[in-house]
């Protein structure tokens, strides 16, 4: 038995390419079922992200070849052979189970310590049991990342600090505003860290959306998206009283948010408070805007600050995390050889039958045992027992071989020993997972 993981990742492939390869969970159970086809025998997780697709596959080591998984992830998308082959990582054993686990506890992700992958992982998986594509193997696999996933939360930092400045921006205002549902927010600017910030405040529920811009058509594209308003640059004092949140970031090369315009506001908002973000370099706010009362003015180097320790942070956890990782693989090694060790068990339980049979067979079938007389049944189930007994004791040594060899790490040395002096085969062993 083998495990194996086929994937492309946002390292190794372009959008572009991503998006050929990428497939909605509610077609996930549909998907698998018709790999199956290609892949009879084989357990199967399909994992798709806007930053990844990935291929997990547990079955004997032909099922789980490159060039095999290849074709079945080609089969049900959009790519050639080529395309996909050239962008493709495969890796097996316990590579592939380290892989898994550090992609579900996100230190594969773009943003390290995001929270999201792991649900998606788990969406995978259970996209797997409704096809029916998971099993013996796949199924205490998956059950261990999650586990080893909530360890890493719950004993390391990893989710703990935004590392962007537009996230913290999110975070600002969270923390200024308990409810945002009731709250304006005004973009200055509706370029790609505008259009971030704006995306994250509506999802955190924000009621209303204005988007200035020197281009008006650029901005209501913006505004569009968040069913917001567009507003022509010259009319940015007017509407800024209507602001609660203000998050500025234009290529200006002034100061476009003067203290007075600030001053002049709050006076018509009745000292409500106001967050101002400042994003731009160079500065789009006047740094007296932060003198006034209830008005709370952060800039890009104070975020940045914050993002900086916040990463220092999470870069130690990821350092425990993979620690810990390190740990739950080799754990899991035990795991696959203990099922490895059952198998070649059974191989050698067989070997004895076989052999005993044989020489039963072979004994009594001579002219001279043979015509024993009715009461020498006995005599026969004596000899069956005995060498029976005689054989039990001959693999009895490397079954305690194979034992020991759980504990003090020599599995795959004391293995291949025992395969090779008992010419065992490997087609039904499950060691190489």
């Amino acid at each position: 038995m083998n495990l194996a993981v086929l994937g492309i990742n946002f390292r190794t492939a372009p959008v572009g390419l991503r998006e050929r390869v990428s497939f909605p969970n509610g077609r996930m159970p549909d998907i698998l079922a018709r790999m199956q086809q290609d892949l009879p025998h084989t357990e199967l997780v399909l994992l798709s992200t806007c930053n990844r697709t990935e291929l997990y596959a547990a079955g004997d080591e032909d099922r789980t070849d490159k060039d095999k998984l290849i074709r079945s992830l080609v089969n049900v998308s959009t790519l050639s052979s080529d395309d996909l082959r050239a962008h493709v990582y495969h890796r097996q054993r316990l590579e592939a189970v380290e892989h898994l686990m550090t992609v579900a506890a996100s230190l594969d992700s773009m943003v390290v310590g995001e929270t999201e992958i792991l649900g998606q992982v788990k969406q995978a998986y259970g996209a797997a049991e409704k096809a029916g594509t998971a099993g013996s193997t796949i199924r205490p696999l998956f059950q261990r990342v999650f586990r080893v996933a909530k360890r890493i939360r719950s004993e390391t930092d990893i989710c703990r600090g935004r590392v962007s400045v537009g996230s913290l921006s999110v975070d600002l205002a969270e923390k200024i505003f308990s409810d945002l549902g009731s709250k304006t927010v005004m973009t200055v600017g509706a370029g790609e860290v505008a259009e971030q910030v704006l995306s994250n405040l509506v999802d955190r529920g924000v009621r209303e959306a204005l988007v200035v811009n020197r281009s008006l058509d650029r901005g209501r594209a913006l505004a569009d998206q968040h069913q917001g308003t567009a507003i022509p640059f010259d009319r940015l004092e007017d509407y800024l009283p209507r602001a609660d949140i203000v998050i500025s970031s234009t290529g200006a090369p002034h100061c476009v948010i003067k203290a007075g315009a600030v001053r002049d506001a709050m006076a018509v908002r009745h000292g409500r408070p106001m967050l101002l973000v400042d994003l731009a370099v160079p500065r789009d706010i006047e740094t007296k805007v932060g003198e006034l009362e209830n008005v709370y003015l952060y800039e890009i180097d104070d975020l940045e600050r914050v993002a900086a320790e916040n990463l220092s942070r999470r870069q130690k956890a990821a350092d425990h995390a993979r620690n810990i990782i390190r740990e739950e693989v080799a754990e899991a090694s035990g795991m696959f050889q203990a099922h490895s060790r059952a198998e070649i068990m059974r191989q050698l339980d067989d070997l004895v039958r076989n052999i005993e049979e044989s020489e039963l067979e072979r004994t009594f079938a001579k002219q001279s045992v043979a015509p024993f007389p009715e009461h020498c049944d006995k005599c026969r189930e004596k000899v069956r027992d005995m060498l029976h007994r005689a054989l039990s004791k001959m693999v009895a040594a490397p079954k305690k071989a194979l034992n020991e060899s759980l504990r003090d790490n020599t599995w795959d040395d004391t293995r291949d020993a025992v395969r090779l002096l008992f010419g065992l085969t490997e087609d039904d062993d499950d060691g190489n997972a």
